[in-house]
Formats: C-alpha cells, sequence, structure tokens
C-alpha cells in the first residue's frame, strides 16, 4: 500500500508548503503538487495521479477543497476510486473512506451533489419556459428552412421542404424520396452533413414550425402519415418490404437500386435492379443494366452487419469517430469538465464573488459547449451504435426479431450505401462478396 498526498494551490504565486508538511506528517509515501484552479477543465499532475494509484493505496488531501471545488466532481471521482479500490482521506474535514463517519460523509456529499444537479435543472427549464411565454427561441441551430434567427424563412431550403411534403402527402414513401434528392445536385443538403437520411428530413417534417411553410392543414396530415407509419415503413407511404431498396447503388451510373420481379422458367425470382429512366418525365435517372439476386444480397447483408459489429475494433472505432466530431481537440472527458465548470460558474453569478473574468469564461466554454454539443447530436446513430450487443448470437437473435424497416435503419446507421460492381464473368452473377464494396458511416 502506498499512501499519496496530492497538495494544489491555484495560482504559481501561491506556496502549498503548508499542505506539503501536513501531507507529510500525516505520513504520506508520496506527495505531488500542482499549481492550477480547483475547477480547471485539465489538472495533469492529478490526470496522472489517478492514472498510477493502484487497489490498496490511498490518496490524501490536506483540505477537501484541494481536490476539486465542484461537489459532483468531488463526488464522482471520489465514487470512482472507491470503485478502483483506492482509499481517500482529507486531513481537516471528517472525510476518510476507510471509517465508517468518513462514509456517512460521503453520502452525505452525494445528496448535496444530487441536489446541486436538480438546482441547476431547475433553474434551466424556469428560464426556457420564461424565454418561451416571450416569443423568445429558446436555443439551439436553426431548423432546416429557417436562418439563423429562428423566424427569417430560407426559401431556397423551404422549396425542399413542400416538394418533399408533397410526395410523402401523395403517398410515396418517404425512404426513396430521401434516395433520389441524394442523387440530384440541385437540392440543398442538410446543415451538418452532405447527404439526406430519413431520419434528418423526418425531424424537420414532423417539427411544429414546418407548419409555417407547408401550411396548417397540410403538416398536421404530415405527421399524422408519418406518426402512423413510424417503425414500420421509411417514415411515410407504404412499409418496407425490400432490405436494401435504396440503399445498395449501381457503380455504372450511382443511381440507387430497388426491388423488382423477374419471371425465369414459369418461377418468380426477386432481384434488386438500377432501374432506367421511365419516359420524359422519370424519376429513374439509371443505366438499367446492373442487376442482383434479392434473397442472396440480403443474406450477405446480415452477415456484413453482424461481422461489423462484433469485430473487435468496432467500439474503438467509433469511440474515435465521437472524439472526431468534437469541437477542436476536445475529448469528451475534457467536453464533461467544461459543463461541470459552467455549472459551478452560473452558480457563483448572482454572489457578490461573481467577476468580469469569470463572465469571460463562462461565455467561451459555453460557446465551446454548444458546438461540441451540436456535432455530437448531428451523429445521434453514434450511440445507438456503441448500445448493440457484442455478442455474435445475441446480435443475431436481434436481428432475427427486427422487421424489415428496423434492419434498414440499422444498416443505415452503419453504412451510407453499398456500391454494387458488375460481376466479372457470368459464372461469377451470383458471387455477392465480390461485387459488394459498402460505404461506412464511421
Amino acid at each position: 500500500m502506498t499512501t499519496y498526498g496530492y497538495a494544489r494551490v491555484s495560482t504559481r504565486d501561491q506556496d502549498p508548503q503548508l499542505q506539503i508538511n501536513a501531507l507529510a506528517a500525516a505520513g504520506c509515501d508520496t506527495i505531488v503538487k500542482e499549481h492550477a484552479s480547483g475547477v480547471a477543465k485539465r489538472r495533469p499532475v492529478l490526470e496522472q495521479l489517478l492514472a498510477q494509484v493502484k487497489p490498496g493505496d490511498q490518496i490524501c488531501v490536506w483540505k477537501i477543497d484541494r481536490w476539486g471545488r465542484s461537489i459532483t466532481f468531488l463526488h464522482r471521482s471520489i465514487e470512482e476510486l472507491i470503485e478502483r479500490g483506492v482509499s481517500f482521506r482529507s486531513l481537516t474535514d471528517p472525510l476518510n473512506t476507510t471509517t465508517p463517519q468518513g462514509r456517512l460523509q460521503l453520502g452525505i456529499l452525494a445528496s448535496v451533489a444530487a441536489f446541486e444537479r436538480d438546482l441547476i435543472k431547475e433553474r434551466t427549464l424556469a428560464s426556457k419556459a420564461l424565454m418561451k411565454s416571450q416569443g423568445r427561441h429558446t436555443g439551439g441551430p436553426a431548423l432546416f428552412g429557417w436562418e439563423r434567427d429562428h423566424t427569417t424563412v430560407n426559401e431556397t431550403e423551404a422549396k425542399l421542404v413542400r416538394e418533399v411534403a408533397a410526395r410523402v402527402l401523395q403517398g410515396e414513401s418517404l425512404g426513396r424520396v430521401v434516395d433520389q434528392l441524394n442523387t440530384r445536385d440541385d437540392v440543398p443538403r442538410p446543415r451538418r452533413s452532405d447527404r439526406w437520411r430519413v431520419v434528418s428530413m423526418r425531424r424537420v417534417l414532423e417539427n411544429p414550425t414546418t407548419a409555417a411553410i407547408v401550411g396548417d392543414d397540410r403538416h398536421r396530415e404530415l405527421v399524422m402519415i408519418l406518426g402512423r407509419n413510424r417503425g414500420q415503413g421509411q417514415g411515410g407511404g407504404r412499409p418496407a418490404e425490400h432490405l436494401l431498396s435504396g440503399i445498395l447503388a449501381c457503380s455504372r451510373c450511382n443511381h440507387p437500386m430497388y426491388s423488382f420481379p423477374k419471371v425465369k422458367d414459369q418461377t418468380r425470382e426477386l432481384y434488386y435492379r438500377c432501374k432506367p429512366a421511365q419516359g420524359s418525365g422519370g424519376r429513374f435517372k439509371g443505366c438499367g443494366s446492373m442487376f442482383i439476386a434479392e434473397p442472396r444480397a440480403d443474406t450477405w447483408a446480415e452477415e456484413m452487419f453482424v461481422s461489423a459489429v462484433v469485430s473487435p475494433s468496432f467500439s474503438e472505432t467509433l469511440s474515435r469517430r465521437q472524439a472526431e466530431l468534437l469541437a477542436g481537440d476536445a475529448t469528451t472527458k475534457e467536453l464533461d469538465a467544461m459543463r461541470e465548470e459552467l455549472q459551478e460558474l452560473e452558480l457563483v453569478f448572482p454572489t457578490r464573488f461573481s467577476t468580469e473574468d469569470m463572465k469571460r469564461r463562462h461565455a467561451q466554454f459555453r460557446r465551446l459547449v454548444d458546438q461540441a454539443t451540436a456535432q455530437l447530436m448531428a451523429a445521434p446513430e453514434l450511440a445507438q451504435l456503441l448500445d448493440l450487443p457484442r455478442s455474435e448470437k445475441k446480435l443475431r437473435a436481434a436481428w432475427a426479431s427486427w422487421s424489415i424497416a428496423q434492419r434498414r435503419d440499422w444498416l443505415r446507421r452503419l453504412v451510407e450505401r453499398i456500391d454494387v460492381n458488375p460481376p466479372t464473368s457470368r459464372s461469377r452473377a451470383s458471387d455477392v462478396e465480390s461485387r459488394f464494396k459498402p460505404v461506412w458511416r464511421i
């Protein structure tokens, strides 16, 4: 067992010798010191100390506020140490996790931390309610179809919203509409992506503010159609019946491929085909020369999905992708630290201890957190993919329990599309694996 002492002062001008002397007198084997604020988003010495302690070790501080000034951070970090088998002790506070009194104090700390979080949540909700009652926007980026002020219609984007709404109201599948939009160069793309997805278009169409663009009556009918088919089809229109329709793409002309029946030797067989244009005004503009047998393609899709999700590198790739989405060089851990400091600064603002420097720091952190959060919100499929079973047996059982529409949703979270190459010879026409090339989202 090793006892580590941690001494901290906020500035270089302050002297930590008083803390060091007290820690040495308490029998600490190793004492580390750090010059950093208690609410700093990064404390390298503390991070190094946490990385090197082992089960059976103890961390000792002169006073609890030397460890941190956020009650939420104090409770969470000490709980994590206990889970790792590391005890924590404060010399001048009744906090020693090896004694019953210390554990009681930790329980009180947990209650205060929960109370602090509830207060922050309550103030946030009250503030949003006030802004809403005054007709002000409660924050966040503007919805597609609106300018940044949330009140001015963006006519270029609104034109696309009206077109999609009209096609869904006429009975078209939203999934097919989205697939065709992605093949056109004359339509605006989503704000944070170069490709439309069913979930992002549905979010635009169902939003109450869209009623001002398409009209109240049409919007009510639109929401009814989308709600009726949620979880059954592709967001609207008929329920999905074919797993890879619109997900497969012809490598020759880059247009989506859809299911179609073909009669062969008086037997009806299903294929995915790149459909050619239908008349002068037809929507399909494919070459019509690419075919693939539907049952074989669907079987390959299941194997591809299972193999990708259970691979050892899957979680690592998702975590790296999530980190790349964050603003600047921030990690998810640093983002959490910034949120904690924002909460602490907001607690200080109503008091006489508030300063202009704190307000500037708050504005800087708020901008970074909002930017990072918006970027992560733009990719909710990452969190959903991380929740998938990692066991092949459990994942196959989940796949078997999903409807065609649910399987399509999961495939779309994993891949942008699956390019289909022509067969190298007639004898290899059914060799699906050699012809398919997934374009991964992650």
